[in-house]
């Protein structure tokens, strides 16, 4: 999450924007939002509906594995990466698709 942080002003130079999704509860996301110094919105998906419809969400492990998401503005996913964030492939794909945006 630090990670995003830092590196906002380079996705906002692309038109994107950053939200978090945790199985925690929207108190403990204030706090850790607080801790961490987020800007972004996080969001509390307790239930775990998303981590489901993502495949992060392990059977008998209570959190969401980590995962990067890329959603175009038509709501297609355009990027799915398991693990922790590459930063580098992000901004490419951040950079690719914000070409192919001002090119329709």
């Amino acid at each position: 999450m630090e990670g995003h942080q830092r590196n906002l002003y380079l996705y906002d130079r692309f038109n994107a924007r950053v939200a978090g999704v945790s199985r925690n509860d929207v108190q403990t996301l204030k706090f850790w939002a607080e801790d961490l110094g987020l800007t972004f919105p996080l969001f509390s998906n307790t239930v775990g509906h998303l981590g489901i419809f993502f495949g992060t969400l392990r059977e008998g492990y209570p959190m969401f594995s980590r995962a990067t998401v890329i959603i175009d503005k038509w709501g297609t996913i355009r990027y799915l990466k398991h693990g922790s964030p590459d930063y580098r492939e992000i901004l490419l794909q951040l950079k690719a698709l914000h070409e192919e945006e001002k090119s329709r």
